[in-house]
């Protein structure tokens, strides 16, 4: 049986329920400015993300959803 528990769960616990699940990995190398790079770490601190990865992934999901391309 597949849970799908994640789809509609509250949004904190989707968060958590999807972290850690596989999924399509890529590698690709930033070439990004140390600014953004210092930008990058201070969100990491102030939201107490444990990589870049994840304080990355929250950025990228942040500005989706205020552009309305994430329901999320």
């Amino acid at each position: 049986m597949i849970r799908l528990d994640y789809l509609t769960a509250p949004s904190k616990i989707s968060k958590e329920a999807g972290r850690n699940v596989g999924g399509i990995k890529a590698a690709k190398t930033l070439s990004l400015p140390i600014s953004y790079w210092a930008l990058l770490e201070q969100i990491r601190n102030q939201k107490h993300f444990k990589n870049a990865n994840e304080a990355m992934c929250f950025s990228i999901m942040d500005v989706a959803q205020n552009l309305g391309l994430e329901t999320g």
